[in-house]
């Protein structure tokens, strides 16, 4: 069997209320000479962003083979900073990097946003394996960031950073929705598990749950990230008693897997089912023979709930929308929202500022940034994919056949994975960023 590879706040003692900057009360005379220059030396390294525009660092993967997530992830977020500039007082602008989808490459391009290009904050979209490794110079360097979609449990569970924040539902939430429906669609299951951090995360909760609920595992293969001959393991399944495959991959791969299944007449004898299946790969995909598989989904812009956010989005995106819009449009605006409430760019007053803030994401129940374990906390679903006639009617992939309350998804602060990210937390420091110019939001 393959084996798994890899709210406490200690903000430094600040009034906001108390921060001042040159020229806040609108001086009627200048006072020249060495004394002033001493006074300005002293004062705090602080500006005003109705004078200076706020710069968010959005890394992702514009390049290899999470680039097309990545794509997507960039329409969203440019299109919230336009309705943000278009409607407030203070300016945004995005400032991006490309992370390749290896973590090597993120770490040095989160230096550049970071030293170089003076951002004010981090989004970071994609890999959770880049996630991972940014994690401890952002926290050393006071840089708070937001994880739009990495899935990885462990990023807000026992690797989790007190400048970090996730998005996405974690692997061990959509476990659990999903285990709801393929538990009675059958209990011999073969894993297709991808060699990377969220694919062995989902494999190994997913294999939990189907062993406790008395399934059997008939096997599972592992494969590297960008495999797109799936013959071999395509024909061991064959020759198998499997009831259903499950698919514990990312990106194009869990398309190119879900055809190959199609391929070789697997469709005819089992089902499929997995934990992600990106909801913008409708053409590549054959519709009408995958009609029924079962996947998790973060968002749905068909469901009543979500109308007027889907809306939104369809002013400015043309075509289908997928969760990625929503996911990173979303991220940007509870971003820009936090600053405001905050009234600045500090990472210690934007982690207070995300703590147990819930708000409206166009689902059911409110959605919640955690303050125990900084995940947003909300509803999951699982769907299945339609056929080509409904899509056309739809223009979306999925139909919702099961819901997860938040709570119910994500588990309790007492849940072993917030326990951890809390102890976390309580062992950790949020650094100060030489040289930074925080910004003040009025």
């Amino acid at each position: 069997m393959p084996q798994l590879g890899e709210t406490h706040f200690h903000p430094r003692s600040a009034n906001l209320k108390d921060q001042t900057t040159v020229g806040r009360h609108g001086r009627a005379s200048f006072v020249a000479g060495a004394a002033a220059l001493g006074a300005v030396a002293a004062i705090p390294t602080r500006v005003r962003a109705a004078n200076a525009t706020v710069r968010i660092g959005m890394l992702d993967s514009y390049s290899g083979v999470l680039s097309d997530i990545g794509g997507y992830h960039k329409i969203g977020a440019q299109l919230a900073i336009d309705e943000l500039n278009r409607s407030g007082r203070t300016k945004f602008e995005l400032v991006f990097g490309d992370d390749n989808s290896k973590p090597a490459v993120g770490t040095t391009e989160v230096r550049r946003l970071v030293e170089q290009e003076k951002i004010d904050a981090l989004i970071h979209g994609t890999s959770s394996a880049v996630a991972l490794a940014i994690a401890p110079y952002t926290l050393q360097n006071g840089v708070f960031t937001l994880e739009i979609g990495p899935q990885d449990t462990s990023i807000t569970a026992d690797k989790a950073s007190l400048t970090t924040y996730r998005f996405a539902p974690n692997a061990a939430m959509f476990a659990k929705v999903l285990a709801q429906r393929i538990l009675a669609r059958g209990k011999k299951w073969y894993f297709v598990v991808e060699d990377y951090a969220f694919g062995k995360d989902s494999y190994t909760r997913l294999a939990a749950l189907l062993k406790r609920a008395g399934g059997t595992e008939v096997g599972a293969d592992i494969l590297k990230v960008g495999t797109n001959d799936f013959s071999s393991t395509m024909t061991k399944i064959r020759n198998t008693d499997a009831e259903q495959v499950i698919l514990c991959q990312g990106g194009l791969d869990v398309a190119l897997a879900a055809k190959a299944f199609v391929e070789f007449g697997l469709n005819k004898k089992m089902k499929l089912a997995g934990m992600t299946l990106e909801d913008f790969y409708f053409k590549t995909l054959p519709l009408d023979e995958l009609a029924g598989a079962t996947f998790a989904v973060i968002w749905s812009p068909i469901a009543p709930e979500s109308k007027k956010l889907a809306a939104d989005l369809g002013r400015g995106i043309r075509g289908p929308i997928s969760y990625r819009h929503y996911m990173s449009y979303l991220a940007v605006k509870q971003l820009a929202d936090r600053m405001q409430a905050a009234g600045t760019t500090k990472a210690d007053a934007l982690v207070k500022a995300f703590a147990n803030h819930a708000f409206d994401a166009g689902k059911a129940d409110k959605s919640t940034w955690r303050g125990c374990d900084h995940q947003l906390i909300q509803n999951t679903y699982a769907g299945e994919i339609v056929s080509a006639k409904e899509f056309a009617r739809t223009n979306y992939l999925f139909k919702l056949t099961g819901e997860t309350a938040a709570l119910d998804a994500a588990g309790s602060c007492s849940s072993p994975e917030a326990v951890a990210a809390s102890a976390n937390f309580a062992s950790q420091r949020i650094g100060e960023r030489a040289g930074y110019e925080t910004k003040t939001l009025s």
